[in-house]
């Protein structure tokens, strides 16, 4: 769809419905465009192109945070709130594994309750859930892993997704329909950006910042003072960051260059970049 509008650009629409007359799918695209009002047409030259760096992005040092929780990050969970309020961070998901989750939950919320978080998320084994939870505006999705029974559960504005599996691949990176992102913002950020990494970092049991759970790359300490992370572990992060996809092979021929999220990291092949991913561009097929 990108590409088809990066081609149509300032066309003329006869000259459009005359080069895909026999395309369907040019055809199914037009209409959509047009019903959505995604388009328009006109004899003048009104609006002047945007700029493909997004004059709306976020100002935050870090926007997106995962949390592997332990007894360690429990015992520094003070500091580490303050510091994500100091970078800034909007969205957070924790990843529990007590059995009985429910305590651990409310003390976050609570320490929560002044921060600058604005989406919260969990992932916690198969159990009862105190549904007060569900009225903090703050919290946006549970998921319940080990769960008998795949179900979906809506509560004031919470989703609960209860699934089968175990919490052994939950954070493995793999690309799928639940890491397409479509947005005028991501698109904005994949053009100037790896939108997979950028400003988003997973933090395991030990504190260690990372890309991912299978990074070994320690980057820092989410304990460390704010000074360092913002000056010391943000500029090694940011080396990552700007790696566009246009760059990393698959990615640089695949159709979602623009809105995929899966955080693989790209790794330098030959003086290339290169992911392993599950998702093959040239036949279309998912592994």
């Amino acid at each position: 769809m990108i590409d088809f509008l990066n081609y149509i650009h300032r066309k003329q629409k006869d000259e459009i419905l005359t080069e895909f007359e026999d395309d369907k799918v040019a055809k199914q695209y037009l209409d959509f465009l047009e019903k959505k009002e995604f388009i328009f047409y006109s004899t003048n030259s009104y609006f002047p192109d945007l700029s493909l760096r997004s004059i709306n992005e976020d100002t935050s040092s870090i926007y997106f945070v995962t949390i592997v929780f332990s007894q360690f990050i429990n015992e520094n969970l003070d500091q580490i709130i303050s510091n994500l309020n100091g970078l800034g961070v909007k969205r957070l998901h924790f990843h529990l594994t007590d059995e009985d989750s429910m305590s651990v939950i409310w003390n976050i919320l609570n320490l929560l309750k002044f921060s600058r978080i604005t989406n919260l998320s969990f992932t916690i084994p198969y159990q009862k859930i105190d549904k007060e939870i569900y009225k903090d505006n703050r919290l946006k999705t549970v998921y319940l892993y080990n769960s008998p029974k795949e179900k979906t559960i809506r509560n004031f504005e919470v989703s609960s997704f209860f699934i089968k599996k175990n919490s052994n691949n939950l954070f493995t990176p793999k690309f799928g329909l639940n890491t397409v992102d479509v947005n005028t913002n991501t698109f904005n950020i994949a053009n100037n950006y790896n939108l997979s990494l950028y400003k988003t970092i997973f933090v395991d049991g030990n504190g260690i910042i990372r890309f991912n759970n299978l990074d070994r790359v320690n980057y820092g300490n989410i304990t460390n003072s704010l000074h360092d992370i913002e000056t010391k572990t943000i500029k090694k992060l940011s080396k990552i960051w700007n790696i566009q996809k246009k760059d990393i092979f698959p990615c640089n021929n695949c159709e979602f260059r623009f809105c995929c999220s899966a955080t693989y990291i790209p790794k330098k092949e030959n003086d290339k970049f290169e992911i392993e991913c599950n998702y093959n561009p040239y036949n279309t097929e998912l592994t």
